[in-house]
């Protein structure tokens, strides 16, 4: 599978003075590549590397060592390159004395467009993050998710292959949420290539291909959605929970979550069978409902891979 995006050994590092004990190691021999044609979720926590990443990708800062290859060619800082590649950035400002359409016109023109061409390019992007019922109003009127229909607007006026989206749906509502998730759904299947660095983990799991997960610069793991969330439980929903009942699932080491009169569901660990399981219901005396397996998600695979990486660098400070 061709690879869009390839990095090799990419490493920053930012002195921070006189003494190198100062400087930060932003990012360490970081080996990545996205394919063509997917959406790769790029996720750490706040000062894991994402950014650093993002930022050497776009040419804006230049890497320590290691080497950065975009559509395979290794001058990215080129016109022809940085034309390929379209860039959302969290909590991007707009003039709001604008319209829409000004705002896309504004940035076209950055991109070296004009004349009939542009405005052709203007209105496809429109259709395709659904502005039009608000192209001619003031920005100052937007919804938080109309502007970022307009980051994504501009993104895309040149055509890239590539985007990068940096949360592209924080501080959204649901509804707005699962609008931005189908453009870039829409996007990728369009043949597009989507990198998104977000917090919002439930939305990266809903939509990725793959997914890497960073922790102090270095990556810690990276995979498809279904080879990573392969930890897997068995639930049972039940009623009967009464606190004698929970007490005794307790003693048995079954764990009980949204219990509400008495209904709720037990958690089984993956220790025990469904047949202990279930013995140990009917010791309660428990009417069982309904029992289902569960596959672990991406914010528990995320906090079990943080969780690891914090107590082996706890460990190696101590040691």
């Amino acid at each position: 599978m061709p690879e869009v995006i390839e990095t090799q050994q990419l490493t920053k590092t930012y002195e921070g003075g006189y003494f190198a004990r100062q400087d930060v190691h932003a990012l360490k021999s970081l080996d990545l590549a996205i394919h063509r044609g997917e959406i790769f979720g790029y996720l750490g926590p706040n000062g894991s590397g994402k950014t650093t990443t993002i930022k050497m990708i776009l040419g804006l800062i230049f890497p320590t060592s290691g080497t950065i290859r975009v559509m395979g060619r290794e001058d990215i800082a080129s016109a022809d390159v940085r034309r390929k590649i379209g860039y959302v950035p969290e909590g991007a400002y707009y003039p709001d004395f604008l319209r829409g359409e000004e705002v896309l016109r504004f940035y076209g023109q950055l991109y070296g467009l004009g004349g009939k061409d542009l405005e052709k390019r203007i209105d496809k992007v429109i259709d395709i993050v659904g502005l039009g019922h608000a192209r001619k109003r003031l920005v100052r009127g937007y919804s938080k998710g109309m502007r970022q229909r307009v980051g994504l607007g501009q993104a895309l006026l040149s055509d890239p292959d590539v985007l990068i989206l940096d949360e592209p749906t924080t501080g959204l509502d649901p509804l707005a949420r699962k609008e931005i998730r189908d453009i870039l759904a829409s996007l990728r299947d369009g043949g597009k290539t989507l990198m998104i660095s977000s917090h919002e983990l439930l939305e990266v799991e809903l939509i990725s291909n793959r997914v890497a997960i960073l922790y102090q610069g270095q990556l810690r793991t990276c995979g498809t959605i279904d080879e990573l969330l392969t930890d897997r439980d068995t639930t049972i929903e039940a009623s009967g929970l009464t606190p004698e009942a929970l007490e005794k699932m307790k003693q048995a080491g079954i764990s009980a979550e949204d219990v509400v009169n008495g209904r709720g569901l037990l958690r089984v660990p993956k220790t025990m069978s469904l047949y202990e399981a279930m013995d140990a219901c009917r010791q309660a005396g428990l009417a069982i409902g309904s029992v289902a397996p569960r596959r672990e998600t991406l914010e528990e695979l995320f906090v079990r891979i943080v969780g690891t990486a914090r107590r082996e660098e706890l460990a190696s400070a101590t040691a």
